[in-house]
């Protein structure tokens, strides 16, 4: 190349950084490229010598530069790797150019066509200051593929695979925000990918040339080749250095910007939704998001297109969206739609005040009556490619689909009528408009680039993925708000659900957003209460079962079996949304603290009270938990008394946190006075009251014997409570039995109805009933078990019967404590009013005061909380040679 005129340093306004090892055949034909732009502004090529072992390196780059002054330059240091010298050139190029504005990375084996350079500064100029960077398409020489790397750039994709190559034009403005290739950590490979990271992360994107004019020599022998054979290695660095963009909260973020889940076609509705949280939708034209559909299927690489679509009536679809149910449902019908390829949800009214969720295989009844249908986008494009095949037709045979899932969701209360088959006519109607749009589409050429990249419907899956996440809710953080999940086995309106609910009910009124997650059971209680404490409810337990080991726990407690269960990343998924995660007592998602922790999620463990087995061994929630603790930032207890036995298996002091219990429900002052003034002006027979579970633990067979025992005319009883472990127990009692209310005026009039609570329970924690029963002036007498003392101080505001005597002394004692209370009603409402005047002061607000100040510790609120961390830039390392 004949030598061009000497090029003053104050007019590049390109410079080319050319790193140079060990390739001395190759470098002249880089620099030969980079001379021979065409126009392009004043460029300047800068090879660094990375302390090459041949000596013909650093002589054909003296040589150039001899030829063309003040257009090659040369750099030399002691060899410190790839990144350092680029590093190198780039400070260069920053303090010898001061009106360069970009900076090309080209490796010595590659080349640049004629007019690449100018077509790189052409969308330097037009494209906006916040596009950080320009990356090309392959185009092999040396090898036969080109790969294509078109589309809107996508951070999402970029976590997941490298699709910016190095040779790239990067803008100034990037460099002076201090970001440079990391020298150290990724020394061995994927710098590159960690510095598109980096620049990602200071607020910049990338965009794609087309048709750039990069040649990239393809050997199968290279450092490229080396990196790969390091492949999990680096990719675990490469996610340790970028954790705050891998978090889900982020990924989240991003997959609602860039790559949306859901496509929702609703009836009567014209257009479409996209959204991943249903509560934040974009609207979308049919036509359009049809050819996007059809065009991902042909560039998958290129373009995104949601990966489920959702036919919907609106009632049924309102409805779930009112109660908190559709992000479970949508989350269920991802799962299912990995091994079916439809699934269809209907709604029905249930018959009790339960909620119940099942889940059934190719249903006789086909998708009759379905109020929602979710399909994959890939198979309704496979519909679509023959909208007349039988598949297609049997859509409306009342009959058993191959691969079909059928959801049934029973809700209490006025539900919408079976689906009119307006969500099937709506798919069918789709299947259509897409098959006469592919056909139209049939003849338009393809790209002859070979799109490489995996499938951008994938992405957010991916991600997921690579930090062990199956399925997430779809659910965005909300501006100002934090997310708290409760995490229970079963949901059964007994004392720890109603403790869940009124913390969830205080904790929503303080600006959170609460999430109630049933763990053990495809169904629940079901009452207003939900709505007025949770903003969503979703149960996975058919994720799987047996996962709770009993033969092999930590000092005979139950093991947790999630780690190594299938359904595990599915149910981490369930909760990495969350910034705080309460385990209240199930024990079979214990394992998963740990990698929730990682997720950067605060995890604190709930405990209630010391179970105890058949034999009257201490046991249960406890014991299981000392084994997991260390994967919990904190323990919440419920008494002192609680407290002292985790202290003494080894629990840390400070990881305690001591959250006493309040009544389980407010009640109106009124209301109070007038069962206190009803009790003092009436007489009669002794009104005794027993509210709670049918079951061994409550002394169910105690119970009967003092029925039998002290039932008179002088002595009227109510029961009231069903059986909920199955233990046989209940039919032991010889009067009717009342079913459990819930309503909170139900409740204070049997307490109100009542002269003496009597709970002769063989272990217990701080029992609600008895702080609701006292509040109302109702005396209690009760087995001295458990925290029970903490909350009534015996002959004061009620009875204390040892727990520790034989049973027979146990009942003869309750017998007696009735027989004299019944007797001496003076005494008996007395003891009611110091009750009253107890349980009357005690207020959820003081309870969780120290919850509240930890949970601030742990998670700030919004307005105090730091801004995401941006990785601080690499230091920039010391150049060694001169320029030329």
């Amino acid at each position: 190349m004949p030598s061009l005129p000497s090029q003053d340093p104050a007019a590049v306004r390109l410079a080319v950084v050319i790193p140079a090892w060990n390739q001395p055949g190759l470098l002249p034909e880089a620099l030969a490229s980079v001379l021979g732009q065409e126009g392009a502004p004043p460029i300047a090529a800068v090879v660094v010598d990375d302390g090459c072992p041949s000596p013909s390196t650093a002589a054909i780059a003296l040589h150039y530069a001899a030829a063309h002054p003040g257009r090659v330059f040369l750099l030399r240091q002691r060899n410190r790797g790839l990144s350092a010298a680029r590093n190198a050139g780039i400070d260069f190029v920053l303090q010898a150019f001061p009106d360069c504005r970009g900076i090309f990375f080209l490796d010595a084996d590659n080349r640049l066509l004629p007019g690449h350079m100018a077509r790189g500064w052409a969308a330097l100029q037009a494209a906006p200051p916040g596009t950080g960077w320009f990356y090309p398409d392959i185009n092999e020489f040396g090898g036969h593929a080109n790969g294509s790397c078109a589309g809107d750039f996508s951070l999402l994709h970029l976590l997941v695979l490298n699709y910016c190559e190095a040779g790239s034009l990067v803008r100034r403005e990037v460099f002076e925000t201090g970001l440079r290739f990391d020298s150290a950590t990724m020394r061995a490979g994927f710098e590159d990918w960690d510095f598109w990271l980096q620049a990602a992360r200071a607020g910049f994107t990338g965009q794609h040339v087309p048709d750039w004019g990069f040649l990239y020599r393809r050997r199968p022998e290279s450092m490229l080749a080396a990196a790969e054979r390091q492949r999990d290695h680096l990719l675990r660095l490469l996610r340790e250095r970028h954790a705050p963009l891998l978090r889900p909260a982020a990924l989240l973020e991003l997959e609602a910007r860039e790559a949306p889940r859901f496509a929702l076609f609703e009836v009567d509705r014209p257009g479409l939704r996209l959204f991943l949280d249903p509560a934040r939708p974009e609207e979308a034209e049919v036509p359009a998001f049809r050819r996007r559909l059809l065009q991902a299927e042909q560039a998958p690489g290129a373009v995104h297109a949601p990966a489920l679509c959702v036919f919907a009536e609106a009632a049924p679809l309102d409805l779930l969206r009112r109660q908190g149910l559709l992000a479970m449902v949508l989350w269920w019908a991802e799962r299912l739609l990995r091994d079916h390829e439809l699934v269809a949800l209907e709604i029905a009214a249930a018959a009790a005040p339960q909620l119940s969720f099942e889940v059934r295989e190719a249903p006789e009844d086909g998708i009759a009556g379905a109020a929602l249908l979710l399909l994959g986008s890939e198979r309704l494009l496979r519909f679509a490619a023959d909208p007349l095949s039988p598949e297609v037709a049997s859509l409306d045979a009342e009959a058993p689909l191959p691969r079909l899932a059928r959801l049934r969701l029973a809700l209490p209360g006025p539900v919408p009528p079976p689906g009119g088959g307006g969500a099937l006519r709506l798919l069918q109607a789709e299947i259509a408009g897409l098959g006469r749009l592919r056909q139209a589409m049939a003849g338009l050429p393809r790209p002859w680039r070979v799109d490489w990249r995996s499938s951008r419907r994938m992405m957010a899956a991916d991600a997921r993925a690579a930090i062990g996440l199956g399925a997430t809710l779809p659910r965005l953080p909300a501006p100002g708000k934090r997310d708290i999940g409760f995490l229970l086995p079963v949901f059964a309106f007994a004392g720890l659900e109603k403790v869940v609910l009124r913390q969830a009910e205080l904790l929503r009124a303080r600006g959170w957003r609460t999430h109630l997650v049933v763990a053990g059971a495809l169904g629940m209680d079901w009452g207003p209460e939900i709505g007025r404490s949770f903003d969503s409810v979703t149960l996975f337990a058919g994720l799987g079962e047996d996962w709770v080991r009993h033969e092999i726990g930590y000092f005979g407690s139950a093991l947790s079996r999630m780690q190594d269960h299938p359904g595990a990343a599915d149910a981490l998924g369930a909760l990495a949304g969350c910034d705080v995660v309460i385990n209240a007592h199930a024990v079979g998602c214990h394992a998963l603290a740990a990698p929730l922790r990682r997720l950067g999620v605060r995890c604190l463990a709930a405990l209630h009270l010391v179970e105890r087995a058949s034999w009257d061994a201490p046991h249960g929630n406890p014991h299981a938990l000392a084994g997991y603790e260390h994967a919990y930032d904190g323990v919440l207890v419920i008494s002192d008394e609680l407290r002292r036995w985790c202290i003494g298996h080894g629990l840390p002091r400070d990881k305690l946190l001591l959250v006493r219990n309040a009544p389980g429900h407010a009640a109106e002052p009124a209301r109070i006075a007038a069962a206190l003034a009803a009790r003092e002006a009436r007489d009669g027979p002794l009104r005794v009251l027993f509210l709670g579970r049918l079951d061994a633990q409550k002394g169910i067979d105690r119970l009967a014997a003092l029925i039998a025992a002290t039932r008179s005319p002088g002595i009227a009883w109510r029961v009231v409570g069903r059986p909920v472990m199955q233990d046989g127990a209940a039919p032991l009692l010889e009067l009717p039995i009342e079913p459990p209310v819930q309503a909170p005026e139900a409740l204070d009039a049997l307490y109100a109805w009542a002269d003496l609570l009597v709970l002769p329970s063989r272990f217990e924690g701080v029992p609600l009933v008895i702080l609701e029963a006292q509040r109302m002036g109702c005396a209690v007498v009760t087995t001295d078990v458990g925290a029970v003392r903490e909350i009534v101080a015996d002959g004061e505001d009620g009875v204390l019967v040892p727990g520790g005597l034989p049973e027979e002394a146990i009942i003869a004692r309750f017998i007696e404590t009735i027989g004299r209370l019944a007797a001496d009603r003076a005494a008996l409402r007395a003891m009611g009013a110091r009750a009253a005047a107890r349980a009357g002061a005690l207020t959820w607000e003081d309870c969780m005061r120290d919850l509240l100040a930890r949970f601030d510790a742990l998670v700030p609120p919004p307005a105090e909380a730091a801004p995401r961390p941006v990785p601080a830039p690499v230091a920039a390392p010391v150049i060694s040679g001169a320029g030329a």
